[in-house]
């Protein structure tokens, strides 16, 4: 029964390697972009909190290499270790709130109020780069921070294009893209056309909220079962290491062998339950994002 156990390992390894092997040789229609660590990183921790982020992912892996390690020192079953350790990272991103998503909807819900806003000045009779500096007394309130040094860099002599571009940049998603690049192609044109143009904006903005927002509910039935699963896997697997008896078999080398394979193909299942429940945010195009597959065209070199 090893040996046979043996084999399948070794066969599903080389079939692996087979294709592996075929995709490098023969390449993929996909068109090359960043590598897939950076794409990951990028969006694990994009946003516009992405220092609280980043710190928040430091802490845990510091905490998952204290746990690994000590539960290889208690058990002496490494699989073991590497498991809980993987654990105190994996867990808290399986079972994370969807606090983010709704703060991202609600800032784009947000940006389709003070368009509007725009939109209403811009009639009065003003032009765009004062209607943005005048724009921060009644910004929203979730766009007041953003609003007011976007009215700073304008104040301090700073090009429309450049300061709208920072403005997106704050905001890290590809509607507020279309709204600042809908901005900056209509800013030589201060008549009503630019009014018209920024009030079908707000209208765009406020139906793509109204789907995200249906997308977010029916969404929420697969997190929640997410985490229940995730809740029960790891309270089945902590008694399991209480109990030294249920857990002796797996501390030869077959038996963590197979406890790598079985919490493998778990742990596979629950990121994939995960991925479909989680928003997929769409790369933006005011900037080469390393999100995207896509890899933007370098810039033509100048002829002497």
């Amino acid at each position: 029964m090893t040996g046979g156990l043996w084999w399948s390992v070794c066969g599903a390894l080389l079939a692996a390697g087979v294709v592996a092997m075929a995709v490098a040789v023969a390449g993929t229609t996909a068109p090359k972009g960043p590598p897939v660590l950076v794409r990951w990183r990028a969006r694990w921790l994009s946003g516009p909190d992405q220092q609280q982020r980043a710190a928040r992912q430091r802490t845990l892996l510091g905490a998952a290499a204290v746990v690994g390690g000590l539960v290889w020192l208690v058990t002496g079953v490494f699989v073991a270790a590497l498991l809980l350790g993987t654990a105190v990272v994996g867990v808290p991103w399986l079972l994370a709130p969807t606090a983010s998503t709704t703060q991202r909807i609600a800032k784009l819900e947000a940006l389709g109020e003070w368009t509007q806003r725009l939109s209403d000045v811009i009639r009065l009779g003003f032009g765009l780069q004062q209607a943005l500096t005048s724009s921060r007394k009644n910004a929203p309130p979730l766009l007041e921070r953003e609003v007011a040094e976007l009215a700073e860099k304008l104040q301090a002599g700073w090009h429309p294009r450049e300061a709208l571009e920072d403005f997106a940049n704050q905001l890290d998603d590809v509607t507020a893209d279309k709204a600042c690049a809908a901005l900056t192609l209509c800013a030589n044109d201060p008549g009503p056309g630019l009014a018209q143009a920024l009030e079908d904006l707000a209208v765009s903005v406020r139906e793509e909220v109204a789907e995200r927002r249906k997308i977010e509910a029916d969404r929420a039935k697969s997190r929640t079962a997410v985490r229940w699963m995730t809740i029960i896997t790891v309270l089945i697997v902590l008694a399991g290491f209480a109990v030294p008896t249920y857990t002796a078999p797996y501390a030869s080398a077959v038996g963590q062998l197979v406890l790598a394979l079985l919490s493998g193909a778990f742990t596979a299942v629950l990121v994939w339950m995960r991925s479909l429940a989680s928003h997929r945010p769409v790369p933006r195009f005011l900037i080469n994002d390393p999100r995207s597959r896509v890899k933007q065209p370098e810039p033509a070199e100048v002829q002497p």
